[in-house]
């Protein structure tokens, strides 16, 4: 094999798909460069245009690798850092992960080669995406679901953000997937093909002039009311230390005191230790809170007796009354599937590890001054349904976490997109409290009103109007959506299999 040709399957196999992998992350926050995501796109279907059924599967691994690889690549910091794993382990870790997320793109890329045969128009314009959105729902599925990186997400700032109620994340990114075929289409496709794309590409403003904005699914429902989102800034690996916590509990004290607000929202965990062990500490602020007929969410530990499991929770405080457990455990983080006898191992080798118990899924919504408030905690946000469970009672979502994990890196920002997609999404603002940042109120609409810088302690008093009412989202879910990425994914599948029978596929770069 002559250089030149070594060269060329090098550049189409490694180097391009490598590049786009890693472009198509810049679209993400905190860069937002959703344009750069669009034109990876476009890149990548170019390259599976020729492919072979391999060689579709090769180009999409390499794309993930690079595209999972420089997007979250944070999971290190909280591995090895903060979670006491040795350092071949989290290495380990992290490159596993990244080769798991990796093997969508290659699916989609080796039903791409399958079925190239097709007429072109099919085969990108419905097949590509299907594939692509059955593809990003299975990975919100499995395992319980990691779903960051969705390419909805990238969009959150584009001028297509009015699709979201109707849809949710995932129809934002089968779109987005639609429109890069499209383009390839106009400068590759048949004669009919790029009269399609050129069709497609004049009636999509159009499409979008005549979509409702986000104010026209939900409407304000009774009176504003006054928050305070504190941001308590304790860094994870000074967080749990004994000569910490006395600063702790006199910060939120502090904070809470000075504060005239309805409704006061702490960060996930914000005091270090189960409710039991400061009950007296938590029966003063909920003293204070009710003397100025004042709700508290406090994020804490609880453990109700010595037989059960600790539960990642937030407690009502003061005027307002209830708890929430987090129902939606991030795997390999607050719970470990594993066989006890790798707990074993783990302990052996000092490695920390935890097993949280999962919060019920009829949980009482949370009222403060007449106003049901939907609870997330940290990573449940990643997932409409669940922000779905509150609604429509819910006027108002609140989200506490702790991205101190994931310190310097792209993590938290990341996180705040997921958020303003969720509140988009739900019709709803979301209060964010996080406990070094990104703290944030978040309107219905899914722009960001006010933020907090990182690692500072800081807090946001403002005033919310809660909303009422359902997007069309809210009401239908992603049952539409699996429908649609199985029955394009299988038809694609079946069409492949009859094109091969009928003549075989010649090999092609």
């Amino acid at each position: 094999m002559g250089v030149a040709r070594l060269a060329r399957i090098f550049g189409l196999d490694v180097l391009a798909p490598a590049l786009l992998g890693a472009a198509a992350t810049l679209g993400f926050a905190p860069f937002g460069y959703y344009g750069l995501t669009f034109l990876a796109l476009v890149g990548l279907i170019a390259l599976w245009w020729p492919a072979t059924t391999r060689r579709g599967a090769w180009r999409g691994f390499v794309f993930g690798l690079a595209h999972f690889g420089t997007g979250i690549y944070w999971t290190f910091v909280s591995t090895y850092y903060y979670g006491g794993a040795p350092l071949p382990m989290a290495i380990g870790l992290v490159c596993l992960l990244t080769v798991y997320m990796a093997l969508y793109p290659a699916f989609v890329g080796a039903l791409a080669g399958f079925t190239r045969r097709l007429p072109r128009s099919v085969w990108a314009l419905a097949i590509l995406p299907g594939a692509w959105l059955l593809a990003e729902l299975v990975r919100s599925w499995v395992m319980t679901g990691f779903p960051w990186l969705s390419l909805g997400y990238s969009l959150i700032d584009a001028p297509v953000t009015s699709l979201a109620p109707l849809g949710g994340v995932y129809f934002l990114g089968v779109l987005m997937m639609i429109g890069a075929s499209t383009v390839v289409l106009l400068f590759a496709g048949s004669l009919f093909a790029r009269a399609l794309a050129v069709a497609i590409i004049a009636l999509t403003p159009l499409g979008l002039w005549y979509t409702p904005p986000a104010m026209e699914w939900t409407r304000p429902a009774g009176a504003p009311i006054s928050v305070d989102v504190v941001q308590g800034n304790f860094a994870q690996s000074i967080k749990w230390q004994r000569d910490t916590f006395a600063t702790t509990l006199n910060r939120y004290r502090a904070l809470t005191e000075r504060s005239n607000a309805d409704l006061v929202v702490w960060p996930e965990v914000a005091i270090p230790a189960p409710a039991n062990r400061v009950q007296a500490y938590l029966s003063d602020i909920r003293k204070l809170a009710g003397d100025r007929d004042q709700t508290v969410l406090a994020g804490v530990l609880v453990h109700e007796s010595d037989d059960a499991p600790y539960y990642n929770a937030v407690l009502a405080l003061g005027a307002g009354e209830g708890r929430y457990y987090k129902r939606h455990l991030v795997p390999f983080g607050e719970y470990f599937p594993v066989p006890d006898f790798i707990k074993s191992w783990l302990d052996g080798i000092d490695m920390r590890y935890s097993d949280f118990g999962f919060g019920a899924d009829d949980q009482p919504l949370i009222d403060v001054d007449g106003v049901k408030v939907g609870l997330s905690i940290c990573f449940e946000d990643a997932f409409g349904y669940e922000i779905a469970k509150a609604l429509p009672a819910a006027g108002l979502l609140v989200n506490v976490t702790n991205d101190g994990w994931f310190a310097g890196t792209t993590a938290a920002a990341q996180h705040l997109e997921i958020a303003r997609m969720r509140a988009l999404e739900a019709g709803r603002p979301m209060l964010r409290a996080a406990n070094t940042g990104i703290s944030a109120i978040i309107d219905y609409d899914g722009r960001v009103r006010e933020r907090t810088p990182e690692f500072t302690v800081a807090n946001i008093e403002s005033r919310v109007q809660p909303r009422e009412g359902l997007t069309p989202y809210m009401r239908i879910g992603d049952g539409p959506l699996w429908i649609a990425g199985f029955l394009l994914t299988g038809l694609g599948l079946l069409a492949g299999f009859v094109q091969r029978r009928r003549r075989p596929v010649r090999k092609a770069d």
